[in-house]
C-alpha cells in the first residue's frame, strides 16, 4: 500500500462527478499528442492497485467519458492511468517502449507495489498491451513491469488477420467508414516487417502451433468483444470471418489448452454504445466495469477494507465447520500503533464468548505480513501488548474504564516446530473485557515460509486452556491445513 504525492502535475479543468480530480503527468514533453497521460487516484488516497488502460489515434482524454472503470476503480483503492500509444497499429518495440516509458513514469512517481498491475488495450491499443505482456512475461528484467492482470477491449489480436480483413473491407467496398479505417490501417502497417507479421503479432491463428501466446499461460486474461453478429451482417456485411472473434476465441482456447486457467473470452450483455449515442461494437461500454474491476481485485489478491470477505487470498487457510471468520487490514483500527503491517484473518470457534464453554477465549489467526519485517520475542512482545492494549480500550463502556488493567506479556523461542522456521510461546496476561476479570492466555507463535517471497505468513494460537488440552489439537489443524498456494 502506498500514499501518493502529486508533484510537478496539472490538474485537468474539471472534476468528475464523484469529486475526484484528473491530474496529468508529462513524461515526454517533446511529445504533446501522447507523451502524457492522465491519472486518475483512488478516493482513499491509498493506492493497492494500478489500472491502466491505452488507446490509440487519440489522446487519454477521450476515455474518461466512455467508461466508469475509474470511479469504480477509486471506490476500490485503485490508481487509474489512461495513456495514449498515439498512431500506431504495429505492436513492435516503438509502441511496447512508448507503454514502458509510462510504467516506469508512473513507478517513478506514485511508488506502487509493481505486481499489483493490470493493463488494459482499447482497440488498436490492444495488441500492442498484448505484446508487452508477452515480452514482460518472457523477460521481466527488461521491462517496468510484468502485469499479472491482462485485457483487450474490442481489438484485434492476429496482425496478419487485422492485414487481411482490411483488404478484404476495401475489396468489398461496402462501408465507407470501415473502408476508411481500412486504407488507413493498411497505410500505417506499411511494409510487411522482416520474418513475418506472425513475429510481432501477439497470436497468429494461421499457425497451429504455440506462439507468441504462451507466454502468458500463467497470466490472467480477458478478450471483451460485442458478439451481435445480427448488427454486423445488417449495417456492415460483415461475417464471423470478417469480425476480430473468430483470432479472439481461437487465441483464448489456445491459452486454455497450454493450462491457462485464468483466460475468458468476455461477450458484452449489453450493445457497444459510445457517449454520443452512436451504436459501435468498439465501445468502452462492452465492458462491465463492475465485474472488471473486481476481476482485478481478485487476480491481482488486492485486500479492499471496505470489502474485506471479496478478498481473493493467494493462500488457503481454511475455516471448520461451525467456526467464524473475520479478514481485516493489519494493524486494526483499534490498535493502529502496532508496527507490523498485512493481512489478519482470524479464526473463532462457536463457543469463543460463550463462558464456560472449552472454547471460551480460544482463537486461531494468520497474520499475512508484508516482507522486510522482523519477528522475535521482543516484536511479538510489543505487538501483542499494543494490540491487546487497543482492543480491550474500546470493547468496554466508558464507565468501567477505570478497571483496565496494562496486558502483561512473556515470550521466549522455542524448538521449531515441523515446517516452522521458528517457534515462540508465551501467556498474555490481559482483563477479559467480556467477564470483567483478569484473564491468562497461552500463545504460540509459528514463523513459516512461502515461495512468495513478498510476504510472511506467521500463525497465532491463543487459548486459556493448557497446551495438553485437546482444544489445541483443533487449533493447529489449522496451520497444519494451511498453504501458500490457492
Amino acid at each position: 500500500m502506498k500514499r501518493f504525492l502529486f508533484l510537478a502535475t496539472t490538474i485537468v479543468p474539471f472534476l468528475m462527478a464523484t469529486g475526484q480530480q484528473v491530474q496529468k503527468f508529462t513524461f515526454n514533453p517533446a511529445d504533446s499528442s501522447s507523451g502524457y497521460y492522465l491519472a486518475i487516484p483512488p478516493n482513499s488516497g491509498d493506492i493497492r492497485a494500478i489500472l491502466v488502460v491505452f488507446c490509440a489515434f487519440r489522446g487519454p482524454e477521450s476515455i474518461l467519458p466512455e467508461t466508469k472503470l475509474h470511479n469504480v476503480a477509486a471506490a476500490n483503492d485503485m490508481l487509474t492511468i489512461y495513456a495514449s500509444i498515439g498512431r500506431k497499429v504495429l505492436p513492435n518495440l516503438d509502441a511496447m517502449e512508448q507503454m514502458n516509458q509510462v510504467f516506469r513514469h508512473v513507478v517513478a512517481q506514485f511508488k506502487p507495489d509493481t505486481t499489483k498491475f493490470a493493463v488494459g488495450g482499447y482497440d488498436f491499443a490492444s495488441m500492442a498491451v498484448l505484446r508487452y505482456a508477452e515480452e514482460a512475461w518472457k523477460n521481466p528484467d527488461q521491462w517496468a513491469i510484468r502485469p499479472k492482470a491482462i485485457f483487450d477491449i474490442a481489438g484485434p489480436v492476429d496482425l496478419g488477420a487485422l492485414v487481411h480483413l482490411s483488404e478484404r473491407q476495401i475489396k468489398k467496398n461496402y462501408s465507407p467508414p470501415a473502408v476508411g479505417d481500412a486504407k488507413a490501417i493498411l497505410g500505417l502497417l506499411g511494409k510487411e516487417p522482416a520474418g513475418g507479421y506472425e513475429t510481432l503479432s501477439p497470436f497468429n491463428s494461421a499457425d497451429p502451433g504455440p506462439g507468441n501466446e504462451q507466454a502468458l499461460r500463467h497470466a490472467a486474461v480477458r478478450l471483451y468483444f460485442d458478439t451481435d453478429i445480427e448488427w454486423q451482417l445488417r449495417e456492415r456485411r460483415n461475417g464471423y470471418y470478417d469480425t476480430y472473434l473468430p483470432d479472439a476465441a481461437e487465441m483464448v482456447e489456445r491459452l486454455m489448452l497450454e493450462g491457462n486457467k485464468w483466460a475468458e473470452f468476455v461477450s458484452s450483455k449489453q450493445p457497444g454504445m459510445r457517449s454520443n449515442g452512436m451504436r459501435r461494437p468498439s465501445a468502452y461500454n462492452i465492458v462491465d466495469e463492475v465485474d472488471c474491476i473486481q476481476w482485478i481485485l481478485k487476480t491481482l489478491h488486492v485486500f479492499t477494507p471496505s470489502n474485506p470477505l471479496a478478498f481473493q487470498a493467494p493462500y488457503h487457510f481454511g475455516l471448520p465447520e461451525g467456526w467464524r471468520i473475520e479478514r481485516t487490514t493489519f494493524p486494526p483500527l483499534f490498535a493502529p500503533d502496532v508496527q507490523l503491517r498485512g493481512i489478519e484473518e482470524m479464526r473463532f470457534p462457536s463457543g469463543w464468548g460463550v463462558a464456560g464453554s472449552d472454547e471460551y477465549f480460544s482463537v486461531s489467526f494468520l497474520l499475512w505480513l508484508d516482507s522486510g519485517q522482523t519477528m522475535n520475542e521482543s516484536v511479538l512482545q510489543e505487538m501483542f501488548r499494543r494490540y491487546f492494549d487497543g482492543l480491550i480500550s474500546t470493547s468496554i463502556a466508558q464507565n468501567a474504564r477505570d478497571k483496565i488493567v496494562p496486558t502483561k506479556v512473556q515470550m521466549r523461542k522455542i524448538k521449531p516446530e515441523p515446517d516452522d522456521l521458528d517457534t515462540y510461546a508465551g501467556t498474555i496476561d490481559i482483563l477479559d473485557y467480556m467477564a470483567m476479570k483478569p484473564l491468562r492466555q497461552n500463545v504460540l507463535v509459528h514463523i513459516k515460509a512461502c515461495a512468495d517471497l513478498s510476504h510472511i505468513p506467521v500463525f497465532f494460537e491463543i487459548s486459556p486452556k493448557p497446551y495438553d488440552n485437546v482444544l489445541w489439537t483443533n487449533l493447529k489443524r489449522l496451520k497444519q491445513q494451511f498453504s501458500c498456494t490457492d
